[in-house]
């Protein structure tokens, strides 16, 4: 791969996300969108929204200065509250107010075991849910980890050998 890792992972989630999940209708990297700034001011995302960030990577030695970098991807969902979900509601509205589970459902299927040649397969590693009232939003944290190998340190060039055997093996 010619890309540094992140950028093209990014990229390649941003494909992967709005195809395999067209109800979200914003993915951004996640640069503090849901901050507020303003007691009125709403965060400049459209709803449903999944904010994508690499927390925390580690890294190992392989060989040569490559490395091997094992890390967390976690991904925002933010939605608006649409609806009551109390347990006196009538049923179609608490069933529309846990419409963003069935989003965050099909968003973790599109995600979990997904891989391209160049890292491992994404694994769920935790989910957390906060209230971001002050903002109006339900907001879901899915991380999920994957792993990838770093050769971009390495200055010498590889080549490839082909070998050929014309001939017989003797054994005894």
């Amino acid at each position: 791969m010619e890309e540094y890792f992140f950028s093209q992972i990014l990229l390649d989630l941003y494909d992967r996300i709005s195809t395999e999940v067209p109800e979200i209708k914003y993915i951004d990297q996640d640069l503090g969108q849901l901050g507020q700034t303003d007691d009125n001011e709403r965060p400049p995302i459209s709803s449903p929204a999944v904010l994508i960030d690499f927390p925390n990577s580690d890294y190992s030695e392989l060989a040569a200065g490559a490395q091997i970098g094992a890390v967390s991807i976690t991904f925002q969902l933010a939605f608006e509250t649409y609806s009551q979900t109390w347990h006196k509601a009538p049923r179609e509205v608490i069933e529309k107010g846990l419409d963003y589970l069935k989003i965050e459902q099909k968003l973790h299927k599109c995600l979990q075991k997904w891989h391209l040649e160049y890292f491992t397969p994404l694994i769920r590693t935790n989910v957390k849910s906060q209230n971001n009232n002050d903002i109006g939003l339900r907001v879901r944290q899915l991380t999920y980890s994957t792993s990838y190998e770093d050769y971009t340190p390495i200055d010498e060039e590889f080549k490839e050998i082909e070998f050929s055997f014309k001939g017989d093996i003797i054994t005894n």
